[in-house]
Parts: structure tokens; sequence; C-alpha cells
């Protein structure tokens, strides 16, 4: 091994071993909750010292925060990608509204609440999910954004109805998890078209007085 692929070796393997680390992390949270969520149980699902958990992250709060950012692949990459992807926005959102009605795993779903009552106690990872939630909005934000053009919706205004149905969206999953048979697609759907359907057309014309005789 030469001195110059030494330290890319090095990083790798430190890499992976933070991968598998962060891995555990998220078992734990998803299959045996907050009370046995700690950096030693981590350690041992990893198979790693507990000095190495620490190593990679300074304390319980970097290990969630890491975890935070970690959970992007579940929810808030997956819209983005699908956002980003081709066809008119209309195509693009009922794409989306397909992909929210699609139930989530009870380990995504677990993970999510886990993160999220760590967050109500701690306040450093508490903005640190609201940016995240902030992340989940934007993509909205964009799609109405963009329907408005392509539909010609002047009355609509996007970063409202936008955020708005981004966290009504979200609370569905979260209701979908209890409820497996709530119509999700069928509701956002509907809630969509008639967002779109009653928002007004084209610019509003002057009314016209008429003439007297």
């Amino acid at each position: 091994m030469t001195a110059q692929t030494a330290p890319s070796h090095r990083a790798a393997r430190a890499a992976q071993t933070r991968a598998r680390i962060l891995e555990a992390a998220r078992t734990v949270l998803a299959q045996e909750g907050l009370e046995r969520f700690t950096t030693r149980r981590v350690a041992e699902l990893a198979g790693v010292s507990h000095g190495m958990v620490h190593y990679h992250f300074k304390d319980k709060r970097d290990l969630v925060l890491a975890l935070v950012v970690h959970a992007r692949r579940d929810w808030i990459e997956p819209l983005e990608e699908l956002v980003d992807g081709p066809g008119s926005a209309e195509r693009r959102m009922r794409a989306v509204i397909a992909w929210i009605a699609e139930p989530a795993t009870i380990d995504v779903m677990r993970v999510h609440q886990g993160l999220f009552v760590l967050a109500l106690h701690d306040d450093v990872v508490r903005r640190s999910l609201a940016a995240e939630f902030a992340r989940w909005r934007a993509p909205f934000v964009t799609l109405f954004r963009e329907l408005s053009e392509e539909l010609d919706l002047d009355g609509l205004d996007p970063r409202s109805v936008g955020e708005a149905f981004a966290v009504a969206a979200d609370g569905l999953v979260q209701q979908q998890s209890l409820e497996p048979a709530l119509p999700t697609e069928r509701m956002l759907r509907r809630t969509f078209e008639q967002l779109v359907g009653r928002a007004p057309r084209g610019r509003a014309r002057a009314p016209q007085t008429r003439k007297g005789r």
C-alpha cells in the first residue's frame, strides 16, 4: 500500500463504520424505541466499541442530528426526485400524490415519530428537524408555482397553498400508519383538483357598463 492510498483506505473504512453506526441507531430507534436508544446500545448492535461511537459522534445529540439527515432518504429525497422529474407540473403532482399514498413501513414511521419526540426535548434537534420540514414543504411550493403558470391560475398563492398541501399530506401519512384503509390518494387528489379547479383562471375582466339609450 502506497503512502497515497493509505489515507484514502482509512477514510473509506471510517465512512463504512460511521454508516454502520447510523444504521444501528436507526434500527434501535425503529425496533426498540426511545427507552433503549442509547449510544451503548447502538454500539452493541453495530458491533463496535462504545468509544468508537463517540469517535464518530460527539454525543447522543450529535448522533440524533446525523439521523435527521440520514432520514431524508425516506421522505425528502424521493419527493425532490419526483418534483424535479420530467413531464408537466400536473403530471408530476399526480405522481407525488400516488407516491405519498403508498403506505410507509412501520420502521420509517417509528423513526420519524422518534425524531419528532426527541426534537420536542432538545432545541438544537428541534431546529434541525424544523429545517427538514421546511425542505419538505419547498417542492410543493415549486409545483404549485409551476401549476399556476401552466394552468393560468392567477388567483392561486403558490406559497400558501403549497405549504398547506405539504402539511396536510404529511398529516395524512401519519394517520394512514394508524388507519391503513384511509383513502389517502383519493383525498389528496380531490383536494388538489378542487384547489386548481376553484382558483380563477386568467385575469378577471372589468365589468362592462351599458350605454344609456
